[in-house]
């Protein structure tokens, strides 16, 4: 049995939205959050855990090349912005022929910032999104 020890690294990851790739990704981060509370009863200890809802969200960190092409892109659907978008993000971590997919399922920016210093040789945007789930590990 062969082992591979080579961890994934950023250049192994792609994210798409839309049908298209995003070329100038700085960062991609989402999280899913289920409630979850001790139940108590007679004693000390809880006598179960009761599980609630679950919640999707997360961050997308891109050029604002890639915010104005989703920009563009909330236009062409007759949105106002991109805070108007829903979409899936595809993500992709590919290392040494184990690819992995996880599907960010009817995405929403929260937060569409903008804006610039003096110096700066580019500019980078964080964009909080929530979902409506994540499926990981996906297989065609």
């Amino acid at each position: 049995m062969t082992f591979n020890s080579k961890e994934y690294s950023y250049c192994d990851v792609q994210a798409t939205i839309l049908g298209r790739p995003l070329t100038g990704l700085r960062g991609i981060e989402y999280t899913a959050k289920k409630s979850k509370e001790a139940v108590f009863g007679a004693g000390v200890n809880p006598k179960s855990i009761q599980h609630g809802r679950r919640e999707y969200e997360g961050t997308l960190t891109v050029l604002q090349s890639e915010l104005e092409a989703l920009n563009r892109s909330a236009k062409a659907e007759g949105c106002i912005d991109c805070l108007d978008l829903e979409f899936d993000i595809v993500v992709t971590y590919a290392n040494a022929g184990v690819i992995a997919t996880d599907i960010i399922r009817c995405a929403s920016i929260t937060e569409f910032p903008k804006g610039m210093k003096e110096g700066d040789l580019n500019s980078e945007h964080a964009l909080p999104f929530i979902a409506l789930g994540i499926d990981t590990n996906v297989t065609d």
